[in-house]
């Protein structure tokens, strides 16, 4: 055999008896070695970068083994000196892949080299996944992709989708709608990749779902300045679902103001006493809000432009009185006042009386006036005389008898003519008196 110490000495027998001589002895020449098993190789517990291999001694060394040699897959081999402990860890591994390795077992004259032998490394988490592509579809859906990771370390058995830090899908797809968002709102996607031994998450994708029209515009906030002012002030949508491009102010149903960012406006064009309804409209670049109605009634003052009364005679003790109310009233006409010269003859909210127990053919003088809680107006006067009536008050008439035969008869005009005297009649009867002589 190989490498191989034998004994040698010669016996010569005779008829008589034998003799033995010295030993000598020689090693037979090494040669390389044979029977060379495959190396065994197993991952290090908790290191998913290591392996270990062990190995045994040849079955045949065919001579002193002097080193062994481990070669990893087709990389430059390298020597181990230690020709005892039979084992080895390699170390800088890449997670979850395959390494093969052989074994060479060498003594003087050459070497002799195993199969190969395979194994994995441990798994670990994946080194890099790159960040989600986030496609908005609508005011409401964003589509969510992502790749593979490059280096996963292991086999990838979920992936979980972030949203604003809130799991919102985990499985195997490589791409989510995400539905049911708020409009024009950041929200921030975030992926990860997992393994068995964890999971890697990505960098963050910002994205914003598309606009929709606003919602939720409060009423404006108005306040009584004066009797011909207002502020006027408001708060964006509480839901503006965008950037809200404009403001639109109306006053009974009239444009006031538009603006692209100023909550706040005076309206000095007010009357007295008025009452204005105030609505605010929010506009982004898919539509508009409209706020609830805001009514106030600016301070009253006193009326204007208060026409004189229109009259109409009845008779002659009677007259209609009757007017309109005033062009400006800025405010509520509390009352009305009739004036027959400084005489008031009428108080209250009527429009019309009738002023009676007048005096026949006599002209009357009659002003109105308007109030609201702020103050009166008067208007300028109108004037009608009553009709003729009978006259009144007529004294008998005087008589003298200066010549005989001739009576002069003298009287003055009524006390009351009650019109204009048109002729007098001068009536003569006999009389039935005889003088004390006859």
């Amino acid at each position: 055999m190989l490498y191989c110490r034998y004994e040698y000495r010669v016996r010569a027998s005779n008829a008589a008896g034998s003799v033995d001589s010295s030993v000598t002895s020689v090693t037979t020449d090494q040669s390389v070695p044979t029977s060379v098993a495959a190396p065994i190789v197993t991952p290090v517990d908790g290191r998913y970068d290591q392996l270990l291999i062990t190995w045994s001694a040849p079955q045949h060394p065919n001579g002193l083994i002097g080193h062994y040699i481990l070669q990893r897959n087709e990389s430059t081999p390298w020597n181990v000196d230690d020709t005892v402990r039979l084992e080895y860890i390699d170390d800088g591994l890449v997670a979850y892949t395959v390494y093969s390795y052989r074994l060479s077992a060498c003594t003087s004259v050459g070497c002799t080299t195993s199969v190969r032998s395979t194994a994995r490394t441990s798994e670990h988490i994946p080194s890099f996944i790159s960040a989600p592509v986030a496609t908005v579809l609508n005011s409401s859906s964003v589509q969510v992709a992502w790749s593979s990771p490059v280096q996963p370390n292991g086999r990838i058995t979920r992936y979980q989708l972030l949203v604003n830090a809130t799991d919102v899908y985990t499985g195997l797809a490589t791409t989510h709608v995400v539905t049911a968002l708020e409009p024009y709102v950041l929200y921030e996607f975030v992926i990860s990749a997992c393994t068995s031994a964890g999971c890697t998450s990505s960098q963050p994708t910002l994205a914003r779902p598309d606009e929709a029209p606003p919602t939720h515009l409060l009423a404006p906030t108005v306040h009584v300045t004066g009797t011909r002012s207002t502020e006027v002030s408001w708060s964006p949508p509480t839901k503006p679902n965008g950037l809200i491009t404009a403001y639109e102010l109306r006053r009974n149903g009239s444009l006031i103001e538009l603006t692209e960012d100023t909550t706040w406006y005076v309206d000095y064009d007010c009357l007295p006493g008025t009452t204005y309804g105030y609505r605010v409209s929010a506009y982004n670049t898919k539509g508009s809000v409209d706020s609830a109605l805001t009514v106030v009634t600016t301070f009253s003052s006193a009326p204007q432009a208060i026409g004189p009364p229109s009259l109409v005679v009845l008779s002659a003790g009677d007259i209609a009185a009757s007017w309109r109310a005033p062009a400006v009233p800025n405010g509520q006409i509390v009352n009305y006042t009739l004036y027959m010269g400084r005489d008031v003859v009428y108080s209250g909210l009527s429009m019309s009386t009738v002023v009676r127990d007048l005096s026949a053919w006599t002209d009357y003088s009659f002003r109105v006036s308007a109030c609201t809680l702020s103050g009166c107006t008067v208007s300028s006067e109108s004037t009608v005389r009553t009709l003729e009536d009978a006259p009144t008050g007529l004294s008998g008439p005087q008589l003298s008898a200066s010549v005989v035969g001739q009576v002069l008869v003298e009287w003055t005009s009524p006390q009351s003519p009650n019109g204009v005297i048109t002729h007098y009649e001068l009536y003569r009867r006999a009389s039935n008196y005889t003088s004390p002589s006859g």
